[in-house]
Order: structure tokens, then C-alpha cells, then sequence
């Protein structure tokens, strides 16, 4: 029972949800934000530092990565390489990006990674879904995941007859 709908954003939802993080600039916000710019996995951004970003590029080279101890607890760490073969790569930061990042660097200077609260502590991927729902019911748009961001990224690749090899 596929329903595109709740699959991807609608056009109007990514203009009100955009229009929105643009308006509120938080990390948080921007983090969400440059999501829907660049098509990253929320683990990747979760997990990108400022030595990341060069010459135009975002090297993406690892992800947040959650998994149960031997005490049964869950053990949230960043894992330095990506979630599979193909994930390390190097991504064009597109114009839309850039002003984002600008914001990102002036609210948090000095943090190791883009993404961390003022104690310094990193910004997981589950907060980020987290505000990512906040904002949706703000807005009194359909609730969805940071996953959903990056398949309306392909889809929007693919809708502009991106090569489909490309987007995978």
C-alpha cells in the first residue's frame, strides 16, 4: 500500500518546511535544512566536521552509528567510515548550501563537528528527526522522518532526469 504522500514531500512542503528552517536559523534547523540542499543520510550529517568541508566539496567519509552493548544498552558512536562502499564520496556543496553553512560556522565557530549543542556535545541523528517532526506538526504538514528528505532528494534527481546510476 504505497503512498507517495507519505514517502516524500510534496513541492508545497518542501517550499513551507524550507522556507521555515531558512527563517529560524538554529543548528538544528540548518542541519534539516542542508539535508534537503545536499540529499545526506542523517548519520552523515550527524557526523560532519569542519575538515570536511573543502574547496566546494563535502567529503562524506563517516556516519553515526547506534548499536546494543553486551549490557543491553544502546551505544550511539560515530564509526569513521560510511554505511556502505558507495557512501564515501565527495559531494558538491551546490550554491543553495553555501549561506547555510555560512550560518552553521557563525553559531558554532569552534565546535569540532558542524552540528553540536553549546556544551559541546554532538547533535544525533535521533534529535534531528526529533526537531524535523517539531517543525512538520508546526507547520501542520504530515509528520515525517529525515529519511523522507533524502528520498525526496532522489526523487527530485530523478524527476530532473538525473541519471538514475548518478543519484544511486
Amino acid at each position: 500500500d504505497f503512498d507517495k504522500e507519505k514517502e516524500v514531500f510534496m513541492e508545497d512542503e518542501i517550499k513551507a518546511v524550507t522556507g521555515y528552517l531558512r527563517d529560524h536559523p538554529t543548528l538544528y534547523n540548518l542541519a534539516i535544512l542542508l539535508a534537503f540542499e545536499t540529499g545526506l543520510r542523517v548519520g552523515e550529517l550527524s557526523a560532519l566536521k569542519y575538515t570536511d568541508i573543502k574547496g566546494g566539496f563535502i567529503r562524506i567519509r563517516r556516519t553515526e552509528y547506534k548499536y546494543r552493548a553486551d549490557n543491553g544498552k544502546w551505544v550511539i558512536t560515530i564509526k569513521e567510515h560510511t554505511k556502505s562502499d558507495a557512501g564515501a564520496r565527495d559531494l558538491i556543496i551546490p550554491d543553495s548550501a553555501k549561506k547555510p553553512l555560512t550560518q552553521i560556522k557563525q553559531i558554532n565557530p569552534d565546535g569540532e563537528y558542524l552540528f553540536q549543542t553549546e556544551k559541546g556535545d554532538r547533535i544525533r541523528s535521533h534529535a534531528l528527526n526529533k526537531h524535523l517532526h517539531v517543525v512538520c506538526k508546526e507547520l501542520g504538514i504530515p509528520s515525517r522522518s529525515m529519511h523522507k528528505i533524502r528520498k525526496t532528494y532522489g526523487t527530485t534527481l530523478i524527476d530532473s532526469n538525473v541519471d538514475e546510476s548518478f543519484v544511486m
